[in-house]
């Protein structure tokens, strides 16, 4: 009964049992805990756009509508996103090259045969990049650095 009080006795049953449990198992329960508070929260917020969502398309509820400047902000939000993420990817292909290419160069190498001529991964980066600068333009600060970037990048790459 004393090493309840000192363990928090005066408190709720459950945190009790949680005082009883070692650090590292009450650690992972409360960590547990909050995630699925999480889940439950999202779960609920999906739910409530779902349920808007089709209310609308029934007729039961006015469609929200939004500006056209917000709608503009949504547009090269997206646009943005999906540059940014193409240009990752290549990055990373740039970064880790394909292990079957650098096989079949060597063959070549080897065989005294003249490799195929074909796009590099450096020469496609800065091909994203250009054509990214491109649709967000060259007068915006994000357009300006990916031309610039990307005119290296190709310069980069003729040279290696």
């Amino acid at each position: 009964s004393s090493d309840l009080q000192e363990r928090g006795g005066g408190e709720r049953p459950d945190r009790v049992a949680l005082l009883l449990l070692p650090r590292e198992a009450r650690s992972t329960l409360t960590n547990m805990d909050f995630n699925v508070k999480k889940l439950a929260s999202d779960a609920g917020v999906f739910f409530t756009r779902a349920v808007q969502f089709t209310e609308e398309k029934l007729g039961q509820a006015e469609k929200t509508e939004l500006d056209a400047h917000f709608e503009n902000l949504l547009a090269r939000a997206d646009m943005t996103k999906n540059w940014t993420e193409k240009i990752l990817r290549q990055t990373e292909v740039l970064l880790q090259p394909n292990p079957s290419t650098r096989v079949e160069e060597f063959l070549y190498e080897k065989l005294d045969r003249k490799v195929p001529s074909r796009i590099t991964n450096g020469e496609l980066l800065a091909q994203y990049m250009t054509e990214a600068a491109a649709e967000f333009g060259p007068g915006t600060p994000y357009g300006m650095t990916l031309l610039k970037v990307g005119e290296t990048e190709k310069r980069r790459s003729e040279e290696h």
